[in-house]
């Protein structure tokens, strides 16, 4: 159940990158659109590093598996690709139509 759930997740996030690139390549997409595509894949992407290191049990923390190597990369992505805030007030801006900052 674990595996089939991580891949459905995985498989989501792959629509969603496809789907904005071609967005951006048809009409441009707003930088809502990126932050929320941004903000989801790399949640999701940390959830299943953490999934897997559990599924490994012990070894899901040495060095012959390594997933937390992963995770430990993508809490990275999450900070230079914007903070998870910064995505969060750019999509409350969008669905709101009001600036929480300035």
């Amino acid at each position: 159940q674990k595996l089939a759930n991580m891949t459905v997740e995985l498989g989501k996030g792959m629509l969603l990158a496809i789907h904005l690139g071609r967005i951006k390549d048809a009409e441009g997409a707003r930088p809502e659109q990126i932050s929320l595509g941004k903000l989801n894949n790399v949640r999701e992407a940390l959830a299943i590093a953490r999934e897997c290191r559990t599924l490994l049990g012990g070894s899901g923390i040495t060095l012959e598996y390594s997933p937390l190597r992963h995770a430990n990369n993508l809490e990275s992505v999450l900070t230079y690709e914007g903070t998870s805030e910064m995505h969060l007030l750019s999509i409350g801006k969008a669905l709101t139509g009001q600036a929480a900052f300035r």
